[in-house]
């Protein structure tokens, strides 16, 4: 009988190693983001050429992200259009004067506040960044912004970089390379001579990831391995004690048989193990405590009598 129970303890630890986490989340996704994260603003630009989808640097560019939401959110880009392409370059909108008929005013207007100049060393102008258009005055920017056609680091430092593509950047690529007025209209040089409209624009807020009940990940496994002591990897010999436990239909002698057998190898897991037992066998105790605190609580109230303290 303990060969059996060691052998069906082995299989089940193989089993279960093979399904659980590594301890740490090895085995997370790489995209996940880590308890306690915070996990960026993104806005989606729906144009007549394609959606554009961005992430927001909320941490890098507070300032400037928090008036690009506040517009995408109430509504103020739907129905503007761009208004200067240079191909290679820039594509620049967020003007609403592009919303009426006369387009020699496009490139002048905004929205009702112009917030101070945010620049960081950290956010430069990358393939499909997102920054904010302004005047010869620093702290002139209000509702213009453009996004990077290939990177354009000669602007590193003059202007708020507050976010970058992360879906659609051959959308960009395509309207980069729509034909513009250029010297046949000289004062609209860069502007499209077809209509490319942000039809709407659209954000999602950003949070900080939940850091889940029980110490991060793993399921009963995790949990367990936190109760046994460890942000360290649990040792096989720990597995095994837990796979001989949930055989319950072993005699006591055939669990200690097949446990110590899986033991041999890893003395220097049994102080570890010892000490999970005992957590074990005081969980057990406390929860049958509870469960006799609820019956007298129950017989009490029945009475019509005060609970004891």
């Amino acid at each position: 009988m303990g060969r059996q129970a060691a052998a069906v303890a082995v299989a089940l630890c193989l089993a279960l190693g093979a399904a659980a986490p590594a301890a740490g989340g090895a085995a997370a996704e790489e995209d996940t983001p880590a308890p306690g994260a915070w996990v960026n603003s993104t806005v989606t630009i729906v144009t007549n050429f394609g959606t554009i989808v961005a992430m927001l640097y909320d941490e890098g560019a507070p300032i400037t992200v928090e008036n690009f939401l506040n517009l995408s959110t109430s509504g103020f880009y739907d129905g503007i259009k761009f208004h200067r392409i240079v191909d290679d370059f820039v594509i620049q909108t967020g003007d609403p004067n592009t919303k009426d008929s006369n387009p020699y005013n496009d490139g002048m207007g905004g929205s009702s506040q112009t917030i101070p100049l945010e620049v960081s060393e950290n956010l430069t102008h990358v393939d499909g960044a997102l920054g904010m258009a302004r005047s010869e005055d620093p702290d002139s920017a209000s509702s213009q912004f453009y996004i990077c056609d290939g990177p354009q680091h000669g602007l590193d430092g003059n202007y708020a970089v507050f976010g970058v593509v992360t879906q659609g950047i051959e959308v960009v690529r395509q309207i980069a390379a729509q034909p513009v007025w250029g010297l046949k209209r000289p004062a609209l040089q860069q502007q499209p001579i077809n209509d490319i409209v942000m039809e709407s624009v659209t954000a999602s807020f950003g949070y900080e990831q939940a850091v889940e009940a029980g110490g991060g990940g793993g399921g009963f496994l995790g949990d367990f391995a936190s109760f046994a002591g460890g942000e360290a990897e649990v040792g096989a010999s720990v597995l095994a004690i837990l796979a001989v436990a949930l055989l319950g239909a072993f005699s006591v002698a055939s669990f200690r048989r097949g446990a110590w057998r899986i033991l041999g190898t890893y003395g220097s897991d049994v102080r570890r193990v010892r000490g999970a037992a005992r957590g074990v066998a005081r969980a057990r105790a406390l929860t049958k405590g509870l469960r006799g605190s609820a019956r007298r609580s129950l017989s009490f109230a029945r009475m019509g009598l005060p609970r004891r303290r």
